[in-house]
């Protein structure tokens, strides 16, 4: 797969006299193309060259290791959104400018381990991605050039670029000119310093004996490699974005286009979700013409009735109300006013004094009371009579109180059939 490197080399200001260099490079051939061109001269060489730049997933942006801080710091929080929340706060100590004119990108985030980060001025994210924008390109990555380079835990690896030089130790990244480089090494060997020793590899050029020795290097701590013929050549040629920490987090994160596996598949998708708003339009024209026909037939079964009967007064349900009419309304239970009434009717049939204490209803228990009557002979009465009505008694408890019988019954409706229902009830 092609792939375009882009690294700016000089800094992005309103003249648009910045410099970058850009490299085509073949996952399987190496180098096809490179140069050093404006932001104007970007944008031809996309049109050009690298058409399919279009897709950020095969654009990568090297920006300059000296407009960004890279940091390990303590971050509090127990899931990755917190902890992504919180590195913001805990890379403050450690920035002089204000946090909120800052853009902070975390690498992988893990309770109770040191969070890496890159830290670079919001203005300089932004002045960044204008000028890939106007070149009609946005980059799948972004994170500084050194961080392309080489990370072994025991390993510092330089990169030389003219008078300057890339430098990566761990998480350590700089941007160091030659002058004070012998220096700066000399600082970071003793923060590796390691019981196997601390190697320097060293691209596309090399510290003099005297400065190697005065930074404390040997000679077999010393590996020196062969250029690929550019700064950015010697870059993309190692530079893996697993490993790398990418600035285009939070509100510079890039929509990535659909994966090669969704494109082959996508087809079929489409056509599927076609099939679904059809049937979906199917059932629906379904419903409205089944409500349709059930409107109609309720409007023929009103004028039946009406015809039948000689009634003006539609009925809420002429089919339900023709079948009580004809005896055969379905299976019913009396509700809590019915019971009472006959209850009612039951109790001044009653010979002697009798006194309803209270009654209670609901779904589950039924219907329930608590009665005074003259005497327990009295209670088969009220069941024998409730009987007649189609109505059964159960009592539940009995004392004697005084000198009546008080009573906790229970009363229900038999079970009957449709035949004869209309008969018993009412």
């Amino acid at each position: 797969m092609l792939r375009l490197f882009v690294r700016f080399t000089s800094p992005v200001d309103g003249r648009q006299e910045e410099l970058l260099d850009w490299l085509i490079q073949d996952d399987a051939d190496g180098v096809r193309a490179q140069g050093r061109t404006n932001r104007a001269g970007l944008a031809a060489v996309v049109a050009d060259d690298a058409p399919w730049a279009t897709d950020p997933a095969r654009v990568v942006a090297f920006v300059p290791t000296a407009d960004v801080v890279a940091l390990r710091c303590e971050v509090p929080g127990r899931t990755a959104a917190q902890l992504r929340r919180a590195a913001r706060y805990a890379v403050e100590p450690f920035v002089t400018e204000d946090i909120d004119t800052m853009h902070v990108a975390c690498g992988a985030l893990a309770r109770h381990e040191p969070v890496r980060c890159l830290v670079t001025p919001l203005a300089a994210m932004r002045a960044w991605l204008d000028v890939l924008g106007e070149a009609g390109i946005a980059p799948g990555c972004m994170t500084p050039e050194a961080m392309a380079l080489p990370s072994d835990a025991n390993a510092i690896a330089v990169l030389y670029d003219g008078d300057d030089a890339l430098v990566r130790a761990g998480d350590q990244l700089a941007s160091i000119d030659a002058a004070n480089l012998a220096a700066a090494l000399t600082s970071l060997r003793t923060d590796l310093d390691d019981a196997d020793g601390v190697m320097l590899r060293q691209v596309n050029g090399s510290l003099s004996a005297v400065d190697l020795r005065a930074a404390g290097f040997a000679i077999d701590e010393v590996e020196e490699v062969g250029s690929h013929g550019s700064v950015l050549a010697d870059l993309a040629s190692v530079f893996d974005a697993r490993l790398a920490i990418d600035l285009l987090q939070g509100e510079f994160t890039v929509k990535r286009r659909a994966g090669r596996a969704w494109a082959r598949w996508r087809p079929a998708a489409v056509l599927a979700g076609a099939w679904l708003v059809l049937g979906l339009l199917v059932a629906a024209a379904q419903g409205f013409w089944a409500n349709h026909r059930a409107d109609g037939y309720r409007a023929e079964a009103v004028a039946l009735y009406r015809d039948i009967y000689g009634v003006d007064r539609a009925p809420g349900n002429p089919a339900t109300r023709m079948r009580v009419r004809l005896g055969q309304a379905p299976e019913t239970r009396l509700g809590f006013h019915r019971l009472l009434g006959h209850l009612g009717v039951a109790l001044s049939d009653l010979s002697g004094k009798y006194e309803l204490r209270s009654v209670s209803y609901n779904e589950r228990s039924g219907f329930g009371a608590d009665v005074l009557v003259a005497d327990y002979d009295v209670l088969d009465e009220l069941k024998a009579a409730l009987g007649k009505r189609g109505v059964d008694l159960e009592i539940v408890s009995a004392e004697q109180h005084e000198d009546r019988a008080r009573a906790s019954i229970r009363i229900a409706d038999h079970w009957i059939g449709p035949g004869w229902a209309g008969n018993r009830r009412g």
